[in-house]
């Protein structure tokens, strides 16, 4: 039974295989898995695991007088478990760094504004002799204060871990939505959320509205001399409009 996949529907999944614009030409086979269930009204129209097939639409290394290196990617067809398979036209709404990839370098922390997350953890790993080498003097000035001075040391030291623990953690979440200019982010399930643009710790991609809805599908650009995505990058993918899909 077919079932129209609607214009805006969201599908997550991760690239099968890694791809590089250097390599890469237009024609290439392009494939990635469903990483989550897709429903419609309640019913299973693209199960998880489903395979999405697409092709290299464009492909260019950045040479001479380029300032940039492209690849343009488009998903055009779901392969289901039955066989059976089913055009679809999916464009790249977002990227994110494959699972267990920490989505966020030091380069991504940078100039993010105040820098206070920065400063406690940079700060902390001199703090320890600083306060320590205060209460040791105290220690061998004045005896009877060694033991208060210490526990004051130690306050110290364990506030300040903990300030810079949670100030990092919190700059963490912060840069997860904003690495590279992206909206949006993980939702509670660790999938990308439906309302995600843009690249997601891919240091140096971007992804262009370019040539949406068109035959072109999704470009990712780079200042590098090509468009390297690795195996595993997670994609949100939304379905264009006169799509279908089989339930199940």
């Amino acid at each position: 039974m077919q079932s129209s996949l609607a214009a805006g529907t969201a599908v997550n999944a991760e690239l099968d295989k890694s791809l590089d614009s250097k390599k890469a030409k237009a024609g290439d086979a392009v494939t990635a898995r469903t990483t989550e269930a897709v429903k419609e009204d309640g019913k299973v129209v693209l199960p998880k695991g489903t395979k999405l097939a697409g092709r290299v639409t464009r492909a260019s290394a950045r040479s001479k007088g380029d300032s940039d290196s492209t690849l343009a990617v488009q998903f055009d067809r779901a392969e289901l478990k039955s066989g059976q398979e089913v055009a679809l036209q999916l464009n790249v709404q977002a990227m994110a760094a494959a699972p267990g990839v920490a989505p966020i370098g030091g380069d991504d922390l940078q100039g993010m504004g105040s820098g206070n997350a920065g400063a406690p953890g940079g700060g902390r790993a001199g703090a320890g002799p600083t306060v320590g080498g205060a209460a040791s003097g105290a220690a061998s000035t004045v005896p009877r204060t060694t033991e208060s001075a210490t526990g004051a040391a130690n306050s110290t030291v364990n506030s300040t871990t903990n300030a810079a623990s949670g100030a990092a953690g919190a700059a963490g979440a912060t840069a997860q939505g904003t690495t590279q200019g992206a909206v949006g982010g993980f939702n509670s399930a660790g999938q990308l959320a439906a309302n995600s643009h843009g690249v997601f710790g891919l240091t140096g991609l971007s992804l262009s509205a370019e040539g949406s809805n068109t035959t072109q599908g999704s470009v990712i650009a780079s200042s590098g001399k090509s468009v390297r995505i690795d195996g595993g990058t997670r994609l949100l993918l939304v379905a264009q409009a006169n799509t279908s899909a089989s339930s199940q």
